[in-house]
């Protein structure tokens, strides 16, 4: 499991920043894609660490450990829960 968690991080961040230096490049080339790879850039970085947990709890589930696979799951409840009353706003 441990392998899967570090695999897992280390292909969030190369591509998260190789979609920031591609961003970066369009920019400067002036190319209206500039934006959307960005935001793609971003997105990939802020998927990462909720992907992680999704899979350190399926491992703990696996291995029969209940209580680490349900902390897990709890911890990606409470990403979720806010990431939703994020969209949501104040005025919504």
């Amino acid at each position: 499991m441990n392998r899967a968690v570090a695999a897992i991080l280390r292909l969030g961040t190369l591509a998260g920043v190789a979609l920031a230096a591609a961003a970066t490049a369009a920019y400067a080339l002036r190319l209206g894609a500039a934006p959307a790879l960005a935001r793609a850039g971003v997105l990939v970085l802020l998927a990462t660490p909720p992907v992680r947990l999704a899979v350190v709890a399926v491992g703990f589930g696996a291995r029969g450990e209940r209580r680490f696979a349900l902390a897990a799951l709890a911890a990606l409840a409470v990403l979720a829960a806010v990431a939703l009353l994020s969209t949501l706003g104040p005025g919504r």
